[in-house]
């Protein structure tokens, strides 16, 4: 299988067919991959209407800091960091916004592909989307964000729900300007089609809105 960005097709170098994300400026779905639940996050009861569920960060080495009681994950470049066990995100320091979202087999490989890659390239104070899909219904979101610091939220919310879900945020160390965040519905147990991606900065103003509907 390859998930293939905005920017660029990417062949993934494994028998296995593994799932690759180089993130772009625009929504890319991959049908037919599966993303199994995360051990890291646990599902739990619906919250009640008009609140934010936030999952656990997952498992991995790097500091945290709280932005608006969320934890902003902080790794090092090219640092595998585990979204569910089939999945590794890795942010890399080359070009503007640049990750990988990857099997674990083949992650070193895509992170040495992606290093000459420009990367989504998204203008100041918004984000960008990506989204792997199974039979029409999202398996995993993705996406990078550009602010001067770390968003105090980055929320999820699918059509016919009055409560959105915490995506986790992370980022490079320091003040690097930008990050990504992800969100694994299938961690929630939920299977949903459409979905609204909304960014809040740490003044408490929302800073983008990105909307995802199926093709």
């Amino acid at each position: 299988m390859v998930y293939v960005s905005r920017r660029a097709a990417v062949a993934v170098a494994t028998a296995a067919t593994a799932t690759l994300l180089l993130a772009g400026a625009a929504t890319a779905t991959a049908s037919g991959d599966k993303v199994p639940g995360a051990a890291a996050v646990a599902a739990a009861d619906k919250a009640p209407a008009d609140t934010t569920r936030a999952g656990k960060a997952p498992a991995g080495s790097g500091d945290m800091s709280v932005r608006g009681g969320l934890e902003v994950r902080i790794v090092e470049p090219y640092e595998p960091l585990e979204i569910n066990e089939e999945t590794r995100l890795g942010l890399l320091p080359q070009g503007r916004q640049n990750y990988v979202v990857s099997h674990p087999d083949s992650f070193t490989a895509n992170v040495e592909y992606a290093k000459g890659l420009v990367g989504d390239d998204i203008r100041p104070r918004s984000m960008s989307l990506g989204v792997q899909s199974e039979n029409g219904e999202v398996t995993l979101i993705t996406g990078a964000w550009r602010l001067s610091e770390a968003p105090r939220e980055i929320t999820v919310r699918f059509k016919g729900d009055n409560f959105g879900y915490a995506a986790q945020i992370v980022q490079l160390p320091g003040k690097p300007g930008w990050g990504t965040y992800y969100f694994d519905p299938k961690a929630w147990g939920l299977s949903k089609k459409e979905f609204t991606v909304e960014g809040v900065d740490r003044n408490g103003r929302v800073f983008d809105t990105v909307e995802h509907k199926p093709w």
